[in-house]
């Protein structure tokens, strides 16, 4: 039998520089945060609530909040290479606020770790996954251009679980809505005696907004319909 010791050897250099580039493209991206990046403040006592859209996650399995263990996830690739990372952190009671802008620019789809420069370890710590909410969204060029387009973020690397949108709905009873779907998705109120910057939560399945451009918080108030909310997805 002939042998072609040539071939052997070509053979195995490629499948090593498979192996290579497979580990390579695996490789977890990371945005490490500096310190003028980074604005957060920890206050003793609060007493004006937030906005009403507070955070789009993923469920997340911790009991804890981890500074360290904090994803962005890019559902699509990021086409624009002016695209800006845009974010807000707030936890329940008002108390804990952050935000950051990161030039994010063309990126494959896939998760982003997160290294956060807080000076606040641990009063973070003490707060659960749901008190301690995130609100990312993809720009172009600047933050404050109204053109945001959510993303999903997670506390702890796991994010095969369904969405939740944390809502400040005060006195209104909110569902989600999805545009083409009939259907509505029933919100909860959080059973918790500070609910300064949200009170509310919606869990959406994550099969529901697959091929949806949006989502929309429909309101109303002793049977008042308000506007809708909505939220752009990616």
């Amino acid at each position: 039998m002939t042998k072609f010791p040539g071939v052997s050897l070509l053979f195995f250099t490629a499948f090593i520089l498979c192996f290579v580039t497979n580990s390579i493209a695996q490789e977890q991206r990371v945005i490490v945060l500096q310190d003028a990046q980074f604005k957060e403040s920890f206050l003793q006592k609060v007493t004006v609530s937030g906005g009403i859209r507070a955070g789009f996650m993923f469920q997340s399995a911790l009991t804890r909040v981890d500074i360290n263990e904090l994803y962005i996830h890019l559902q699509h690739d990021v086409d624009d290479g002016d695209a800006m990372l845009c974010v807000n952190m707030v936890s329940r009671d008002g108390r804990y606020t952050a935000s950051w802008e990161y030039a994010l620019g063309q990126q494959q789809s896939g998760s982003l770790a997160v290294t956060l420069p807080s000076k606040y370890h641990e009063q973070i710590a003490s707060y659960s996954p749901d008190g301690l909410v995130v609100l990312a969204a993809i720009a172009k060029k600047d933050c404050a251009s109204g053109d945001n387009v959510y993303v999903p973020a997670s506390w702890g690397k796991v994010h095969t679980s369904d969405y939740v949108l944390y809502v400040n709905s005060g006195n209104t009873d909110t569902v989600v809505g999805i545009p083409g779907n009939t259907e509505r998705i029933k919100c909860m109120k959080i059973n918790s005696e500070s609910t300064v910057a949200y009170d509310t939560k919606c869990v959406v399945e994550k099969d529901a907004v697959k091929d949806a451009k949006s989502l929309f918080l429909v309101r109303s108030n002793f049977g008042n319909r308000l506007p809708n909310v909505e939220l752009q997805v990616r």
